[in-house]
């Protein structure tokens, strides 16, 4: 997953690089005078664009073109009036911020987006025959043991698949397979979760899609 941000003046700029920087996300600053406009960047694993609103506190047309995509678009205002974040929310701005923008909100902010609240699009990964584990922004081989676990995960979406179940695909503990996939996800950027469920086993929260090589 990664931010994007466009039109931003340079205080709140460089706070937002800054709360990036913290939590590891990587930031994607295009040029002000990019004429392909904030829609050109946008690829499936946006987290949030952040982009600064018009003169009068209302949101720029281009802001649409992020939340059709599923991911979230914060408006930065100058100075907030009921009526720009009126606008701003009808244009589809899911948050409006005052400048100047803080790090120690920032970061959490971004942290609660990235672990908790992921958009639908960013939790899309790609599996293939080989294991191989693909996003937007990188990839990374498994073990056998991990891509066999995500696989069951994978056809039992939204459903608890039980430890015994785990044990029996990979032979190895269930619980050190799951960690070793969660990190694989950080790796690649995903927002997908394998969620614990006590005395059950594991559900997975996202779209595994099983490639054929070619």
């Amino acid at each position: 997953m990664y931010v994007l941000t466009r039109g931003l003046g340079a205080p709140e700029a460089a706070c937002l690089r800054e709360a990036c920087e913290r939590i590891g996300l990587p930031l994607k600053e295009p040029a002000a005078q990019d004429p392909r406009g904030l829609a050109a960047h946008v690829a499936d694993d946006l987290l949030v664009a952040f982009v600064a609103a018009e003169a009068d506190g209302s949101a720029p047309l281009e802001l649409r073109e992020i939340t059709r995509e599923g991911a979230y678009a914060v408006l930065v205002q100058a100075a907030p009036t009921a009526k720009g974040t009126l606008a701003a929310v009808r244009s589809g701005a899911g948050f409006v911020m005052a400048a100047p923008l803080d790090v120690e909100r920032l970061a959490p902010f971004l942290t609660y987006l990235r672990d908790v609240a992921a958009p639908a699009s960013a939790q899309v990964l790609d599996l293939d025959e080989t294991g191989v584990l693909t996003t937007p922004s990188a990839s990374v081989r498994l073990s056998d043991a991990e891509a066999k676990a995500l696989r069951a995960l994978a056809d039992r979406r939204a459903v608890i698949v039980p430890r015994p179940d785990l044990l029996r695909l990979t032979g190895e503990d269930p619980r050190d397979v799951i960690e070793a996939l969660r990190a694989r996800f950080r790796e690649v950027g995903s927002g997908a979760q394998i969620l614990k469920v006590p005395h059950m086993g594991f559900r997975l929260v996202g779209e595994v899609r099983l490639k054929a090589t070619a």
